[in-house]
């Protein structure tokens, strides 16, 4: 996987027992044009600290272009933004 660090525009769903997001959509540049991408599996989910800033890495699968491909996103806790990490 190639890192990124792309800011992203994020949809996420929370449920009613956490207070952790969980991705199920986001909008990337795919070869000029912009390109909805539904997350269709989460494979794992770790928080992480890196500075004293908590993160929430998410290793997620989703069908992009006819393709199945891997990818990272990356959750900012203190700022709530959103990043995808790897791809």
């Amino acid at each position: 996987m190639k890192l990124l660090a792309k800011p992203i525009d994020t949809m996420v769903v929370f449920r009613a027992n956490t207070k952790i997001p969980r991705p199920y959509k986001f909008k990337i540049e795919e070869g000029g044009e912009l390109v909805t991408v539904k997350v269709d599996q989460i494979i794992d989910a770790q928080k992480t600290k890196v500075c004293g800033a908590e993160n929430i890495l998410y290793l997620c699968q989703s069908t992009i272009n006819g393709r199945e491909r891997r990818f990272e996103l990356k959750y900012y806790c203190s700022s709530c933004e959103w990043q995808l990490y790897k791809m």
